[in-house]
């Protein structure tokens, strides 16, 4: 089964600076994983049609109507989003949304055949506390135990963009907990930090099922030496 190592890319990017890193990617990238790349939406469309999965950041949780500035399951899916990210935890912090919201987003996008990667992960205070599994079960809840083809990207909150990596066994730990939650075979992703030094070590080391990169995938060589570790 191959991995999927995903490059998001966030707030960042133009159409110049993404079509030079499709063409520099594709020189480098000598891994057999699945790429999908999380794309500002403006851009989406852009690159429909290159080698690249793409995957939108963020869905609303309706299908249509008055809701000014928002993206719809279906307009993704024009744009040739075949996945997309939600639940990430910039989007609960900064656009304070709640289970019962990233619920409805998941619904929206199964309407359309969008594959749902639902990010969670604990803040630092929770992690200090030593109550990680039980918020990240808190998260999940929005899920039955029966839901099957989902993908679940754990993102510690405190090691997006700090440099920062839990220690492999917390890691494992997280994923362990995850996996318990369903009654069917799931992919869990690790991302927070991910790196070419650390990504090796994080892939061999725990059972995962690829990974969610950052800040690091800017760079399309950093990010191709990343792919093929995974």
């Amino acid at each position: 089964m191959s991995k999927l190592v995903i490059a998001n890319f966030k707030m960042n990017g133009s159409k110049e600076f993404i079509a030079n890193w499709v063409k520099d990617f594709h020189e480098e990238n000598e891994s057999n994983k699945t790429i999908i790349l999380a794309l500002p939406s403006p851009y989406l469309s852009n690159f429909k049609d290159s080698y690249l999965n793409l995957a939108g950041q963020n869905v609303s949780n309706q299908s249509s109507g008055a809701f000014t500035s928002q993206l719809s399951a279906q307009m993704l899916k024009d744009c040739g989003a075949e996945y997309c990210l939600i639940g990430h935890s910039e989007a609960r912090q900064y656009l304070m949304e709640t289970n019962e919201n990233i619920k409805q987003k998941f619904d929206q996008l199964a309407q359309e055949s969008i594959q749902q990667v639902l990010c969670i992960g604990e803040p630092l205070v929770i992690k200090e506390a030593s109550k990680t599994t039980d918020y990240l079960l808190e998260q999940l809840e929005l899920l039955s135990s029966d839901q099957e083809n989902i993908i679940v990207a754990y993102e510690p909150i405190w090691a997006i963009g700090t440099g920062l990596t839990p220690e492999i066994e917390d890691i494992q730990l997280a994923v362990d907990c995850i996996r318990g939650r369903f009654n069917k075979s799931i992919k869990v992703l690790y991302g927070g930090s991910v790196n070419s030094s650390n990504a090796a070590n994080i892939s061999a080391k725990t059972d995962i099922d690829g990974l969610l990169v950052g800040g690091a995938s800017l760079n399309p060589k950093e990010f191709a030496k990343i792919a093929q570790l995974c």
